[in-house]
């Protein structure tokens, strides 16, 4: 996962996080994110909980996810990845042991990878 933009945040473990989160860069989470998430790559480790409507550029899951995904280039379910809600994405890939329980839907059209930075657009929340 490739880091276009620079710059390193983790939300580690015994750490929660609720409300907006604008992340450039890459983003580590083994702790607690609920709310909203917007970011380039992303990645949630084993034993991490994520309770988000996210938009993000590119995603690795390995820990549980409940919610909506959004991802403009990738999403990747690991083995211990534990994913529950509604995925939109460019390419997703699913490993062995990897669980997802929700609806798939391809991302459409050419101007979809203009990911927002910085604020959620109107009407998406």
């Amino acid at each position: 996962m490739a880091d276009k933009s620079g710059g390193l945040s983790i939300i580690d473990k015994g750490l929660k996080v609720e409300g907006t989160l604008n992340a450039e860069g890459k983003l580590v989470i083994a702790g607690v994110l609920e709310g909203t998430l917007i970011g380039n790559a992303v990645v949630t480790v084993e034993g991490s909980r994520v309770v988000a409507h996210a938009k993000v550029r590119e995603m690795i899951i390995a820990g549980d996810f409940k919610g909506d995904v959004t991802a403009y280039e990738s999403l990747r379910i690991l083995q211990t990845g534990n994913f529950g809600g509604n995925i939109i994405c460019k390419s997703l890939s699913l490993e062995a042991g990897g669980k997802l329980n929700g609806n798939v839907r391809p991302l459409e059209g050419k101007n979809d990878l203009s990911v927002p930075k910085t604020e959620v657009p109107a009407g998406q929340d």
